[in-house]
């Protein structure tokens, strides 16, 4: 339920790419604002500086994957104790970690 809900937020954000179809806790997705839609060599490396940075900051944790030679980004919610608040967090995580 968590991960659907992650996937609607990014899909109705207007500046992520989601991966489908979402499957069970798993959503793959990437920071794709206007400027870089269209580049992915510039969306990739954007997406593995966040990632860097999201990591370090210890506050959300995710991991990067490939498909089709497009890095992106990958939240697993496996945490019984994990809410929709925290869920609906890590869009603003990701937007900081895009600007910093």
């Amino acid at each position: 339920m968590l991960a659907k809900r992650l996937f609607e937020a990014l899909r109705a954000a207007g500046d992520f790419d989601v991966f489908e179809p979402q499957s069970l806790s798993i959503v793959c997705f990437r920071y794709a604002p206007a400027h870089l839609r269209g580049d992915t060599d510039a969306t990739d490396v954007a997406n593995r500086a966040i990632l860097e940075r999201i990591q370090l900051g210890g506050r959300i944790f995710l991991s990067g994957t490939t498909f089709e030679n497009e890095f992106w980004l990958r939240a697993c919610i496996v945490n019984p104790g994990a809410t929709v608040d925290d869920v609906e967090s890590i869009i603003g995580v990701i937007r900081t970690a895009a600007t910093a």
